[in-house]
């Protein structure tokens, strides 16, 4: 009898135990280096980051007068206040800013006109300016400090959505806060940049002379044409889907070497 009992009081201690050391598969812990299968500890890489960016518009942008000619005025101011931003960061990245002339007045027009039914308070462009990265990592911190610097308007994310030709941006409409000028900032990665003011510019040309060649014949565009026109847009694709994809591996590749 006394064999029996000793025995059972030995099996409840040990299903007791078990049960108290027993934890949920959500509470396990991993021993160092053995991560389950399917799942991954990483934080969040800087292309995934990026492609998180969504889409935004704290408002639908306006400038605070619909007077263009008080606005060109102002775009001047407005762009060495931008260029003032904008080296700070690239300064501090180590990367390239670009600052083109204000928008001139025939070209403002032109836009007000056209785009906004001459409500010269919706352009945003008058001032402008660029951030080329040469990586994924300097240009989501440049995006970083411009968030800091100035007041985020509006954001196109063009890595996670890009156009039909593959180019890929971040295009931002800021506020200045001296100025309060709303102005437009595009951070772009260096290969990409160059892409888009070389071969596919020249194929946009291409594009552009063949469908002048049908509209000055008073006729649609024929099937050769229309090839013609697929294979350029094809060729602009597959540039861009390149320089992406190496932008992707370098960011996997640096991270990989920040592991070890």
């Amino acid at each position: 009898m006394n064999k029996f009992f000793r025995t059972l009081f030995v099996f409840v201690i040990l299903l007791t135990s078990r049960q108290v050391t027993a934890q949920p598969a959500s509470m396990v812990v991993y021993p160092v280096n053995k991560t389950p299968y399917g799942l991954s500890y990483r934080n969040e890489s800087a292309v995934d980051k990026l492609n998180g960016i969504a889409d935004f518009q704290a408002y639908p942008p306006k400038q605070t007068s619909d007077n263009l000619d008080e606005l060109i005025q102002l775009a001047h101011l407005a762009q060495q206040e931008l260029g003032t931003i904008l080296d700070n960061i690239s300064i501090q990245q180590n990367i390239e800013a670009i600052l083109p002339e204000p928008k001139s007045p025939q070209r403002a027009a032109q836009k007000v006109m056209n785009k906004f039914d001459g409500d010269a308070s919706r352009i945003t462009d008058l001032a402008r300016g660029s951030l080329v990265a040469n990586n994924v990592v300097d240009l989501m911190t440049s995006y970083q400090k411009l968030t800091e610097t100035t007041e985020i308007i509006q954001v196109k994310n063009r890595f996670a959505t890009p156009k039909a030709s593959g180019y890929r941006d971040l295009n931002v409409l800021v506020k200045l806060p001296q100025s309060q000028m709303i102005v437009e900032v595009q951070l772009h990665l260096h290969s990409i940049a160059e892409i888009k003011s070389g071969v596919d510019h020249a194929n946009y040309e291409q594009i552009q002379q063949i469908e002048a060649t049908a509209y000055a014949a008073r006729r649609p565009l024929n099937d050769i044409e229309m090839q013609q026109i697929t294979r350029i847009r094809q060729q602009s694709h597959k540039q861009y889907h390149k320089a992406w994809l190496a932008y992707k591996r370098q960011t996997v590749e640096a991270s990989f070497t920040q592991a070890a």
